[in-house]
């Protein structure tokens, strides 16, 4: 049976260094000195120091080891993960797992859903992401105010339907760790959306409800994988997408990973 080598991370923080051997040994320097041990036999590696309660835990392969279910939730984009299509290989959950080893994982993404849709969608879960926003655009959902969302107003717009789908999340779990991300600029598909990402729709800009994510996040102080702003624009958004452009192509799936990545180490538990 494989064990669990366990390296003192002041080793680490001491001289920065450490690496892997042809995959059998892991080599740690302490004050230049290195030391050599055999990891054939280990599955997983820990580092920690003696003032850590909460040692990190990583696989054979890499992967830091999260002791928690990931429910992911949101539009087509997001459940495509578990429909690949043969215009890409995998989406933006499983390139997170690629890095983020969860305990467990399930993708509630709606196709053709917008924010109401995944109200439905809440099950117990330790963390949560929320992929909404471009089809509510498509179907011209009020964006409200943030004060929709402080006051729990329940007037149907999409900060009152976000306040909705928070308290539905911490009334399974409390404690739940909540990633909100904005929408990836789009444009197009058809005549579903504008020719622009940045073109006014029905009297709405897809930026409205990325800004009001970004308040919500503040509001509640949660992290937010920032897509509308990182995940690019109108000039790259084709060479990003499978269509013009709505729907992510690998780049566009690796390129939101690596945001939504950035946003998890911030409330990951050991």
């Amino acid at each position: 049976m494989k064990k669990s080598l366990i390296i003192l991370a002041i080793a680490l923080m001491v001289s920065g260094q450490w690496s892997m051997v042809s995959g059998q040994s892991v080599t740690v320097y302490e004050k230049d000195t290195p030391m050599a041990f055999d990891v054939s036999a280990v599955d997983s590696i820990i580092f920690s120091t003696d003032k850590a309660s909460n040692p990190i835990y990583f696989t054979s392969d890499g992967r830091r080891i999260v002791d928690g279910h990931w429910l992911s939730l949101g539009t087509s984009i997001t459940w495509y993960n578990n429909n690949v299509s043969s215009a890409f290989t995998k989406g933006y959950q499983t390139r997170v797992m690629e890095k983020l080893a969860f305990k467990q994982f399930t993708n509630k993404g709606v196709n053709a859903g917008v924010l109401s849709s995944a109200l439905s969608q809440v099950i117990k879960a330790d963390y949560y992401t929320i992929e909404h926003g471009v089809n509510d655009w498509g179907h011209s959902t009020p964006v409200g105010t943030i004060n929709d969302y402080k006051n729990n107003t329940g007037n149907g717009t999409f900060a009152a339907t976000y306040r909705k789908l928070i308290d539905a999340i911490y009334k399974v779990n409390p404690k739940a760790m909540i990633i909100l991300c904005t929408p990836r600029k789009a444009y197009g598909f058809g005549s579903y959306l504008p020719a622009h990402w940045y073109d006014e729709y029905n009297g709405i800009y897809l930026q409205d409800y990325a800004d009001l994510i970004k308040e919500i996040a503040a509001y509640e102080s949660l992290p937010v994988a920032d897509w509308f702003y990182e995940c690019g624009g109108q000039t790259v958004m084709p060479k990003l997408s499978i269509d013009v452009a709505l729907h992510p192509n690998d780049d566009g799936h690796q390129l939101m990973a690596n945001v939504l990545i950035q946003a998890f180490e911030k409330v990951l538990i050991h």
